[in-house]
């Protein structure tokens, strides 16, 4: 027993191990096709200690590859550690509900009959993405770290492909079923190599023994089926992502100028440093457009950094004058004309300062501004004062456009759950922790461009993107986006691999949307990603400098975009049964880890 929790330990330390070096500092992506494979060999084990070696194998790998989050703010790693905490539930519940599946195919019951003559391998692949399809929608969600997301630094990119058919999650399940024909050639042919062979009678019997051999070949439909199944998904992917490489794409006319800095930021900045990142994004711009050889459509910054102390203020037709703004400091009781004349006059304020940066833009013969994109607060004053981290559109002519509010809010670090709408907590909320979210999307016209906008943690969420696709689509598909443009303050992050991963994550929202997605990031990826998920060209993540971009126009509405996760769903439902299978044996067997799993 002692001999067989080491190596369930050592499989577990194997599998995360391999896991990590698929990630973004090794980019060792082939590693991803055998990297279940030892989880698979655990869950065949027969009396085995194995829930702490997988939960607290997959804690750390979590941790370490998101280790990066702590540089935030001191009281971060509270967080991060909770969130590899919850993260590593996921693989420790797969490996519950395969074992309870291989011991219903052991049985000679009816539901046995059933289900007996499923593959183990599809089996396998639907439980593993109905898990990462419900951690992309509970608590907020995130697709950080999702299994596809290790193929993305695939050189020639075929395998991830099939993303815009079924997003990462296509990917993830090509995966889990190569890695179970790993898994069956390698560890049942070990195991025939290391046992003496049982009887005849055994090997047929479709009753668990003692052997190992036995118990494999029983446990599953093993490599003769599982084989077949692999081979076919991977040709398939090939010859389907081969095919979608080929799609022709269309030069645009529209160039846009991603500004890409490193400016260290604080939680809670005061005005005068937000008016420095200003100012040295502003230098940065200017110079680069006159310098520029081609003229430049529209200057892209990155996530708050066009704010520089002063939000954009919209005042709505039944604006109530705040309570905490009536007499006090303001004088006598404010009136909600009183309101409206100094929402006018800082808007004035915004206006003025955005002609004057557009103007000192300006090149060519005749001078032509270009239009800006850039991250910036807005506060909108209705019935209630709601503040929203956005996304401006300025024109040309220095007039705003349009807005963009932030839709995925990052709790803990933009909101707290329920807290605002506790009176007594409500007053002790700091500033950047009260933000409200935006609904639905926005389109931005920038020459004969649509553009959407994506905002921060947004690209990191999958559903986000594809969801404003999708609702633009269904409500004018004229005004479908060409080009997604995302802003992100990946400063927080101190250059960690946290920021590589937020550009994997884009690199599939990429393929999943069929658009180019044109990063503009402080202290992160600004980079410009072409609608198969390729860089084209990327900055440092510590460098300042700027990316002309000429996005090539594809023309494919994606079947990810038209029916969204609507094929993983039944998957999701299917891993909800699972888990009402799990919690109900643990609770008529307590307590979890008291006795064997059996």
């Amino acid at each position: 027993m002692k001999s067989q929790s080491k190596s369930i330990w050592a499989g577990a330390l194997i599998s995360v191990t391999l896991l990590y070096l698929t990630g973004p500092t090794t980019n060792l992506w082939l590693l991803a096709l055998i990297a279940l494979a030892p989880l698979f060999w655990i869950a065949k084990q027969e009396r085995a200690r194995w829930k702490a070696a997988i939960y607290f194998a997959f804690f750390g790998y979590y941790f370490v590859s998101l280790q990066g989050l702590r540089y935030a703010h001191p009281l971060m790693v509270l967080p991060l550690i909770a969130l590899a905490g919850y993260l590593a539930v996921y693989p420790l519940l797969f490996l519950a509900m395969i074992r309870q599946w291989l011991r219903i195919d052991r049985d000679t019951n009816s539901i046995a009959r059933i289900t007996r003559g499923i593959p183990f391998a599809l089996v396998a692949a639907v439980i593993w993405v109905g898990g990462e399809c419900l951690r992309n929608y509970f608590a907020t969600g995130i697709s950080v770290l999702m299994l596809g997301h290790s193929l993305a630094g695939m050189s020639h990119p075929t395998l991830i492909q099939i993303a815009d058919c079924f997003g990462s999650y296509g990917v993830s399940f090509l995966i889990v079923v190569v890695n179970v024909a790993v898994a069956d050639l390698a560890f049942a042919r070990w195991s025939k190599r290391h046992t003496p062979e049982p009887a005849d009678e055994l090997t047929t019997s479709p009753l668990p023994t003692s052997e190992p051999s036995s118990r494999w070949k029983v446990a599953c439909v093993g490599w003769q089926s599982s084989l077949p199944i692999a081979i076919v998904a991977l040709v398939s992917a090939h010859v389907y992502g081969s095919g979608a490489l080929q799609h022709e794409t269309t030069d645009s006319d529209v160039t846009f100028l991603l500004v890409g800095r490193d400016e260290q930021t604080e939680y809670q900045q005061d005005q005068q440093r937000e008016l420095d990142i200003f100012s040295a994004y502003a230098r940065q711009s200017i110079t680069a457009v006159r310098r520029s050889e081609r003229p430049i459509d529209a200057v892209v910054w990155p996530e708050s950094m066009l704010s520089g102390g002063q939000p954009w203020y919209i005042a709505e037709d039944d604006l109530v004058v705040p309570a905490e703004m009536r007499g006090g400091g303001y004088g006598e009781e404010m009136s909600a004309e009183q309101m409206r004349q100094i929402i006018s006059q800082t808007r004035d304020d915004f206006t003025r300062r955005s002609v004057d940066l557009v103007s000192a833009m300006a090149s060519g013969d005749p001078p032509r501004s270009p239009s800006i994109i850039g991250g910036c607060g807005v506060v909108r004053y209705g019935k209630t004062a709601k503040q929203f981290s956005g996304v401006i559109h300025i024109g040309p002519d220095g007039q705003v456009r349009n807005t963009y509010a932030k839709n995925h809010l990052v709790m803990f670090g933009e909101y707290i759950p329920l807290i605002k709408s506790i009176p007594v907590l409500k007053a002790y909320v700091p500033p950047g922790l009260g933000l409200d979210a935006g609904t639905g999307p926005a389109v931005f016209r920038v020459a004969s461009l649509n553009v959407l906008p994506n905002l921060c943690i947004e690209t990191a969420v999958e559903r986000v993107s594809v969801n404003h696709m999708r609702a633009i689509l269904q409500d004018d598909p004229d005004s479908l986006p060409d080009v997604i443009v995302t802003l992100t303050n990946d400063a927080w992050f101190d250059h960690s691999a946290v920021v590589a991963h937020h550009l994997r994550c884009a690199q599939m929202v990429s393929v999943g949307c069929r658009r180019p997605i044109l990063s503009a990031a402080n202290g992160g990826p600004t980079a410009w990603i072409d609608s198969s998920g390729r860089v084209v060209e990327k900055l440092s993540f510590d460098t300042a400098g700027e990316i002309l971009a000429e996005p090539k126009l594809d023309d494919r509405v994606s079947t990810y975009v038209r029916y969204g996760a609507t094929p993983v769903l039944p998957m999701a439902a299917a891993w909800l049964v699972g888990l009402a299978v799990v919690l109900n044996k643990l609770w008529r067997r307590r307590p979890f880890f008291r006795r064997d799993d059996r």
